[in-house]
């Protein structure tokens, strides 16, 4: 059946001020959805316009967002992701005072499992949290009207503990979003836990949820979400599934991942990089999940070793890279796990006997990484163990690996010592070095519980190298306060641009044409071809092109690993779902309004902080030894300067005012003031 008006949304979202208790809905005329979609674009309009310029990130007038993408809650493949938006107390310029503070920059984390879809199917296109609660609390949404419950009894559990005492009192069905003891302390690295382990870690939006008194999100209600014409979105999805299905279950393809280490150890001695197909990355993903990239990143030089000091082959070799691997893992594997609407199922539930784990979610690679290679550790029980510690209290794996590795080297160069680590567990103190596991678990506790030194390290390794000094900043590693994801730009230049200039800095998920290109992206958008060009300042122009595009796939609801399975009928199932009549080139400009909308929220905010350092994340020195040897990232300010010129940014960064004024911006702001 044909609907007669636009659907696929509910056409309102939720506000709760847990100051005042005040719960009410507000309806979003469809030209908001038209001009921001839905997931960030949606809450990037919403936290712009409401919230009052230079509010502090963790000040109780400050918002917090939850949005869903706009058809997130549809069957449509790959569509089940959700956005947390906010003011991030992570990032943006520091005020260097007696207590470093951020001035807070533009916050988003994007996360699957099933919380997204049950916002749209509770009846919202997005949950916007103002004011905070004197006491702990939850919000409830079931079937009676929307309630701010005490959260006392569940205020210093874990995750799990959390969600199975909600779950019995609201229903086992019920999806929830909670902060774990990290969020509860402010930790300027934590996030929000749905599914017992999907994290919106990034943007240190946990700590924003903490600084509210808000544990726990529990959505019970469920209503039925319809679409503009159903028949033809259940057709178009399962064609695209069964198709899929059948690429990735070839024989050939199953020769191809069973032999990916060795296929890249051979590339890395032919010196050929990254290069894959759609087929192998399906297969890889639906069989291993990102852990299969492991092995792989470490031979390339794409996974940092060693605090990036190190080469892969040499510190942290195959033979151990391997058991952090997708083929060594399945040995716990003990069912598959995924997100809503997803075909491949890239997760799952391991029982680990040796980490004292009956059930545990698979690290994904970025946590293997961070927990791997870049600390030189070479136990695998551990990693998964500190996997399962870390999602349990909700901070981000790839920030607290990175504070580990930059602890490592304090260590190292003398500035810290045995007396620095004294807590609970040990009274005398222990001494953190390269390649011991041992030390692992009491240092996260003490960041997690802000023990002793802990306290220092909970909100990152920028803060923490401020409190430090005696040149620890030389190394440690952040854009405008985050730490980088497990992904080394000396490999691939490019992806400094993200990190760098990003309105949410130190993302690797945050649009590289160059990594999404080794999944073939031309075929996924039929008919549309991205530049491949070796210029320096081309191939900047070609990064901005493809963050217009990103912006929206991600507002949209997709999984950005729906980039690297080929061809997709996104229009149709954009149509299908909405009835609008939408372009690719309206795709293009609404990406574009999104993105340029979240950087002049930290024009705004006086957050921007663009600055290239001449570092070890940029080369210099550059490494002596394998892939990356001698490689250095000259090239930074051209890829800057093409990526601002396709974006219509000055060559700072910041939006020029034909741009604003092009895409209803200017407007926008101007609104605002009055």
């Amino acid at each position: 059946m044909v609907s007669t008006i636009s659907k696929g949304y509910n056409g309102k979202i939720l506000w709760i001020d847990l100051s005042s208790n005040a719960i009410t809905e507000e309806k979003i005329d469809e030209s908001i959805y038209r001009d921001y979609l839905g997931g960030y674009g949606l809450g990037a309009y919403i936290i712009y316009s409401r919230l009052k310029p230079k509010t502090g990130a963790l000040a109780k007038e400050s918002i917090l967002g939850f949005c869903p993408g706009l058809l997130t809650g549809n069957p449509a493949p790959f569509t089940g992701r959700y956005m947390v938006c906010g003011k991030s107390p992570l990032t943006g310029k520091v005020v260097k005072d007696k207590v470093p503070t951020m001035l807070g920059g533009w916050g988003d984390s994007n996360s699957g499992g099933y919380f997204g879809p049950a916002i749209k199917r509770a009846g919202y296109d997005g949950i916007f949290i103002i004011g905070k609660s004197v006491k702990p609390c939850v919000i409830s949404i079931g079937k009676d009207p929307v309630k701010i419950e005490s959260a006392e009894e569940i205020w210093g559990k874990t995750v799990s503990e959390t969600e199975n005492i909600l779950k019995s009192k609201f229903g086992q069905s019920s999806q929830i979003a909670s902060i774990g003891i990290a969020g509860e302390k402010l930790s300027l690295i934590s996030g929000i836990v749905t599914d017992g382990a999907r994290i919106a870690a990034r943007s240190g939006l946990g700590a924003v949820m903490g600084s509210k008194n808000l544990k726990a999100i529990c959505i019970s209600r469920r209503n039925k979400l319809p679409v503009f014409d159903n028949k033809q979105l259940q057709s178009l999805t399962q064609q695209y599934n069964e198709d899929l299905k059948e690429r990735y279950s070839s024989p050939s393809t199953e020769l191809m991942a069973q032999n990916a280490p060795q296929i890249a150890f051979i590339m890395r001695w032919l010196r050929q990089g990254v290069k894959s197909n759609v087929n192998l990355h399906a297969k890889t993903l639906h069989k291993w999940g990102t852990s299969y990239a492991t092995g792989i990143s470490s031979e390339l030089g794409d996974l940092p070793i060693k605090n990036y000091l190190g080469a892969g082959y040499k510190d942290w070799p195959q033979k151990i890279a391997e058991k952090f691997s997708g083929q060594y893992l399945l040995r716990y594997k003990k069912r598959s796990y995924g997100c809503f609407s997803c075909p491949l199922q890239c997760g799952a539930i391991l029982e680990v006997p040796e980490a004292g784990l009956e059930e545990t979610h698979r690290p994904e690679y970025e946590t293997l990484g961070a927990f791997g290679g870049l600390i030189l550790n070479e136990d695998i029980t551990k990693t998964i163990r500190v996997n399962h510690i870390l999602n349990e209290a909700g901070m981000d794996t790839i920030s607290a690996g990175a504070v580990l590795a930059f602890v490592l080297e304090c260590v190292e160069k003398g500035l810290l010592t045995r007396e620095d680590f004294v807590c609970k567990s040990y009274p005398n103190g222990f001494l953190p070095t390269w390649g011991n596991p041992d030390y692992i678990f009491p240092l996260i506790n003490m960041m997690i519980r802000r023990e002793g030194f802990g306290d220092v390290l909970a909100d990152g390794v920028r803060i923490a190298s401020l409190k430090i000094q005696n040149g620890s900043e030389d190394f440690a590693f952040h854009f405008s306060g985050q730490e980088p994801g497990m992904h080394d730009a000396r490999l691939v230049p490019a992806l400094m641009v993200a990190y760098e200039a990003d309105p949410t800095p130190g993302r690797h998920t945050t649009a590289c044409l160059d990594y999404t290109a080794q999944g073939e992206i031309d075929k996924f958008l039929t008919g549309y071809t991205f530049s491949n060009s070796d210029n320096p300042f081309d191939k900047g122009k070609a990064q901005g092109v493809f963050a217009k595009f990103l912006q929206s796939i991600n507002a949209l609801g997709f999984c950005e690993f729906a980039l690297w399975m080929g061809e997709y009928p996104l229009i149709e199932i954009i149509q299908a779902v909405t009835g609008w009549n939408i372009s690719i080139d309206d795709l293009f400009e609404i990406g574009w309004r999104i993105q340029t909308l979240r950087q002049q929220f930290n024009v705004r905010e006086n957050a921007l902080e663009i600055e290239p350092k001449k570092n070890r994340l940029y080369g210099y020195p550059p490494l002596q030894q394998g892939p990356l040897s001698g490689k250095s990232i000259d090239e930074i300010q051209d890829l800057l300067a093409g990526y601002f010129d396709n974006l219509g940014w000055d060559e700072n960064g910041k939006p020029l005012e034909t741009t604003l004024l092009n895409l209803r911006l200017l407007q926008l702001g101007e609104k605002d003031e009055k």
